[in-house]
């Protein structure tokens, strides 16, 4: 496996300086989140010229801040799926192969699995069409545990995967996985041919995602079940604001400490 950071580390800076902090920390890729391309400014053609020039392989994070792709409100539903495909076309400028993409939520605590999970699928059809169409891979996200999340457990992800996809696999993040079950079960559970992208980071009932050996997320043990599955490159998470010049290079001494990186 090889290590990467989403650039949310550094959500204020641009996303260029940000990449140039991620090479220097001696990571191999970093995770582009729309919002901060978005907010930062910066086009894709010089976010992918610097990230070439530092040696980084790219992936992106899809629009996720007030967007539901499976809300119950027309509007927002539309708005929601624009910006996915949006994403995607950014993604294509970029270079990217993979795109991290939440699958929405409930609207309502009175939502259930059988009013959404036939809209939900339908809604990732034209998606994963595009997708194909731009080259990508589509890692749709398993996430934590809590209010309204309905594509959680690994029941879930077998469900999705009844259906054959031109380009959606799943993007695994063993925090997320954590807030679920041991991580080691829930690796267990997951086809090995299904995970196109993986994030992590640590974890504790207080927290969803933290600086890694800050949590109770036994990572070594996590990251070698993972790796028994999936080769490519994992990507850090746990922003802290303002502090990512030094979270950063602690994480990736805690990976060469506990022998997952150089």
């Amino acid at each position: 496996m090889q290590f990467g950071s989403s650039t949310m580390f550094f959500r204020e800076l641009p996303v260029t300086r940000a990449l140039e902090v991620i090479a220097r920390a001696s990571f191999a890729g970093a995770e582009v989140w729309i919002e901060h391309l978005w907010r930062k400014g910066g086009s894709p053609a010089e976010v992918k010229r610097r990230a070439r020039e530092l040696g980084l392989t790219l992936s992106v994070h899809a629009t996720s801040y007030d967007v539901n792709i499976c809300s119950t409100n027309p509007g927002i539903r539309r708005e929601s799926i624009r910006q996915m495909v949006k994403s995607l076309q950014i993604a294509a400028q970029l270079g990217a192969s993979t795109v991290a993409m939440h699958p929405g939520h409930f609207s309502s605590s009175r939502d259930t699995m059988a009013d959404f999970w036939d809209p939900f699928v339908e809604t990732l059809i034209p998606l994963d069409e595009k997708a194909a169409e731009y080259g990508l891979h589509i890692g749709m996200e398993a996430m934590e545990k809590r209010m309204l999340e309905f594509f959680v457990l690994p029941r879930d992800v077998l469900r999705l995967f009844e259906r054959n996809w031109q380009a959606i696999g799943l993007t695994i993040d063993l925090a997320h996985a954590q807030t679920a079950m041991n991580p080691l079960e829930y690796l267990a559970q997951i086809p090995a041919s299904k995970i196109v992208h993986a994030h992590c980071s640590d974890n504790s009932p207080q927290q969803t995602h933290m600086p890694l050996g800050r949590g109770r997320l036994d990572l070594p043990a996590a990251l070698a079940a993972l790796h028994k599955k999936y080769d490519g490159m994992v990507i850090l998470e746990g922003y802290e604001p303002g502090r990512g010049e030094q979270i950063l290079p602690a994480n990736a001494d805690y990976l060469r400490t506990i022998g997952f990186m150089k």
